[in-house]
Parts: C-alpha cells; sequence; structure tokens
C-alpha cells in the first residue's frame, strides 16, 4: 500500500468528524437524560460506544504510521488504535507504537494510507 504525509486539508477533515461525534454525544445525552436516568443513561452509553467505534474504525481505515527509528510504514488495528497513547508535536501527529520491523516502542509518526 502507498503512504504520503498527512496534508491540512486531512487534519482539518478528522478534526470536523471529531467534532461531529462529540456533539452526537452531548446531544444525545441532553435528550437521552430527559427521557428517564436510568433508561437514558443506558441509551447514552451505547451511543457512546457507537461513536467511539465508528471513529475509530474510520482512522485505523485511513491513517498509518511510520517508524522513527528505521522508516517502516506500518497499519495497527483498530483496537490497538483505540488504546494506544496518542498525541500532537511540533513535527505533526504521533501515536505510541511498537514498530514491527525494529521492535522499538517509539511515538510513530501519522500517515496517510492512499487508495489505489
Amino acid at each position: 500500500m502507498q503512504y504520503e504525509y498527512v496534508t491540512r486539508h486531512e487534519w482539518e477533515r478528522t478534526a470536523i468528524y471529531f467534532a461531529v461525534g462529540m456533539l452526537l454525544i452531548v446531544t444525545g445525552a441532553i435528550f437521552l437524560f430527559a427521557i428517564n436516568r436510568i433508561v437514558g443513561a443506558i441509551l447514552w452509553f451505547a451511543l457512546v460506544a457507537i461513536v467511539l467505534v465508528a471513529l475509530v474504525s474510520w482512522h485505523a481505515k485511513t491513517y498509518a504510521y511510520r517508524c522513527k527509528q528505521c522508516g517502516e510504514e506500518f497499519e495497527i488495528s483498530g483496537v490497538t488504535d483505540f488504546v494506544s497513547p496518542q498525541g500532537i508535536g511540533k513535527d505533526g501527529a504521533w501515536k505510541f507504537l511498537r514498530c514491527p520491523r525494529c521492535n522499538k516502542l517509539e511515538r510513530a509518526e501519522v500517515i496517510k494510507k492512499v487508495k489505489p
């Protein structure tokens, strides 16, 4: 698979998806807790789970990672994408992952998958 650097447009799209997901969760809380506290809470937790699964699945299908030590480009599963620490630095976004080639636990650079 081909990879390329993440552009500003992709970061903006990711931020919009994240904002829409958070808006759904907050709006869901307002309306679902108004129905009934117990039933509303159950439905709200289900909504949170659905939104998180959708966002993480999309992210795992769209982005890959590059090891800063050896340059290996690799993909990860949705579960790993969900539980791995991540952040943004002056060099761009990163995720704390173990490289499959050099086996180092490092901040891997986020790169975009290019669809053929």
